[in-house]
């Protein structure tokens, strides 16, 4: 083991000597402190020694890191040479509901777990080889097929025993959002939180069927395996699937001219999966000011792609069955 961890702490560059240069960025190292503050400072100071416990437990080489954003995630070398996927996270709520949804899943569609230590926020993944995005297929229809095909495998119906949060719990935070700026926050005004808000509910009053959910599958989220496209990172949710498939229409649009792409993705997702096109509309945009308002809480800068989706799922929720509040 060695290589050189380097890190702010306390505003002073922290470094940890091992094999290979491998930097926190102080992006990644902020995120850990602001989302878990001192128990993420705790896990900072103790990183080298986590990583050491890895590589002596499981006998591995850990590389340097993938880009890093919530969570730390490297590949690394077995001692018999065989590649794996490192993930350590801060022990949570989100990081067990992340591993319920692995178990869930059992790797059908999804990536597998090799091993794990909850206590210690550590998993040891499968790797997957070459590992592309699906960002990098040209062709966007092909792309959402192939999305579509990764979704029909992952959706299980719930259980009444799942352990994973419900989609009422993305009601609540944008509930909360608008008790905290009743007025609405640029650029959501106070008209679309309350629109979002009705939606939200009258959706949920229609009680349709719920099933486990990936909770985050986008572009990113999907990886090129040998000979098959496997989800990653799923945050786990139990909710109805017409909005699972919200981040992927969201993600990977041109700048301009975004109407179209979304018009014929959600199409395909509506003949391939049997979905209803207006929940997928209304859920668009219901779950897209929720998405802003979540961007403007951690203050960080909302997507202006997102914020145009917000109006195009509205337009055509509209054109094609009336008004989204009646």
């Amino acid at each position: 083991m060695s290589w050189k961890i380097q890190m702010v702490i306390d505003g002073r560059l922290h470094s940890v000597e091992n094999r290979n240069m491998v930097n926190l960025p102080t992006k990644y190292v902020q995120t850990i402190r602001k989302i878990h503050q001192e128990k993420g400072e705790e896990w900072l100071q103790n990183f080298s020694s986590l990583i050491h416990y890895c590589e002596k437990k499981w006998s591995l080489k850990v590389l340097p890191p993938f880009e890093l954003s919530y969570n730390f995630v490297a590949p690394a070398i077995k001692k018999d040479g065989g590649q794996v996927v490192l993930k350590l996270s801060v022990p949570s709520k989100e990081f067990y509901s992340e591993v319920d949804a692995l178990r869930y899943f059992a790797g059908d569609g999804m990536v597998r777990i090799i091993d794990m230590e909850l206590n210690r926020g550590i998993l040891i993944l499968e790797r997957l080889t070459p590992g592309d995005t699906l960002v990098t297929l040209e062709g966007d229809i092909d792309a959402t097929k192939i999305a579509a095909g990764i979704m029909k495998t992952l959706w299980v119906p719930d259980k009444s025993d799942s352990t994973l949060p419900h989609i009422e719990e993305r009601e609540r935070s944008l509930n909360n959002f608008f008790k905290e700026h009743p007025l609405g926050k640029a650029p959501i005004t106070q008209d679309l939180l309350l629109k979002a808000i009705h939606t939200f509910r009258r959706l949920l009053d229609e009680k349709n069927e719920r099933y486990i959910l990936h909770g985050d599958l986008h572009h990113y989220n999907i990886l090129k395996a040998e000979s098959s496209w496997i989800a990653i990172d799923p945050k786990g949710l139990v909710g109805e699937r017409e909005y699972d498939t919200i981040q992927f229409l969201l993600n990977n649009l041109p700048d301009d001219n975004i109407e179209p792409i979304l018009s014929k993705r959600i199409g395909i997702l509506v003949d391939k999966l049997k979905l209803n096109e207006r929940r997928i509309l209304a859920w668009g945009f219901a779950h897209t000011v929720l998405s802003i308002c979540w961007s403007l809480e951690d203050g960080e800068d909302y997507s202006e792609l997102f914020y145009k989706s917000i109006f195009v799922f509205e337009k055509l929720h509209n054109e094609k069955f009336g008004c989204l509040t009646k």
